[in-house]
């Protein structure tokens, strides 16, 4: 189980279920919840706490054991959602709601890939959440953050660790164009090429070499040489 990585939400969301103040939080979910988890189908653990006491803030959470890897996102101060990672792809979390997509009928169902709280098809259907024209729910569309600042944030971090998806690289600094783009990538994507563990080590160890928010870039000139084009 990882520690927690906050995350971003919108208002509907948030004037539909808000943020539980002295709810559980970052420092609690881990202790609360290890020491009880054997195996990554060990979330719904977390589920029940967050249903019955709440959270004060949004995060994400990954569980892993040696068969699985699942990824869970909080909603709002009670509610969540969690999909099992495909065994053929790779997942780049920044600090926002990544997950596109939940099949709520397998979540509420034979929870094979999806899992969510059980009210959760009830709460999106009273407050009108589901913003999709063809009944498909994205959960980015449904409950994350709409603005920019997100992205502004935190794509430096998510275009540096694409090293496995070279095309979002090649658009350049975080801007509407790169927002736009990372808006529509998929949650989870077949890499380009095998990650090894060096690529891994890489992006874990990186400083944004090479880009212009590389804080050990000597000068300013230096810092704006390394800013790509458009």
């Amino acid at each position: 189980m990882t520690a927690t990585e906050t995350i971003t939400s919108n208002p509907r969301v948030l004037g539909a279920d808000p943020l539980v103040k002295g709810g559980i939080g970052e420092e609690d979910i881990v202790y609360l919840v290890l020491p009880y988890v054997a195996r990554a189908r060990g979330r719904p653990a977390l589920g029940s706490l967050l249903e019955q006491y709440g959270t004060y803030e949004m995060n994400g959470i990954a569980f892993q054991d040696v068969d699985e890897v699942w990824w869970l996102e909080t909603i709002g101060g009670h509610h969540w959602m969690a999909r099992r990672v495909p065994d053929d792809v790779y997942v780049v979390m920044p600090n926002q709601l990544g997950l596109d997509t939940l099949d709520l009928d397998d979540a509420l169902g034979e929870q094979k890939d999806f899992m969510c709280s059980a009210d959760l098809r009830a709460f999106i259907d009273k407050y009108h959440l589901d913003l999709s024209l063809d009944g498909a729910l994205n959960p980015r569309d449904a409950s994350a953050a709409t603005t920019m600042r997100p992205c502004l944030q935190h794509a430096p971090r998510l275009v540096h660790a694409a090293l496995f998806q070279p095309q979002y690289v090649r658009l350049g600094r975080p801007g509407r164009r790169l927002y736009a783009a990372l808006r529509r990538s998929a949650w989870c994507m077949v890499p380009e090429k095998k990650i090894t563990p060096e690529d891994v080590k890489y992006v874990l160890s990186s400083h944004y070499q090479g880009t212009p928010y590389d804080p050990y870039a000597a000068t300013a000139s230096e810092r704006a040489s390394t800013v790509p084009s458009a």
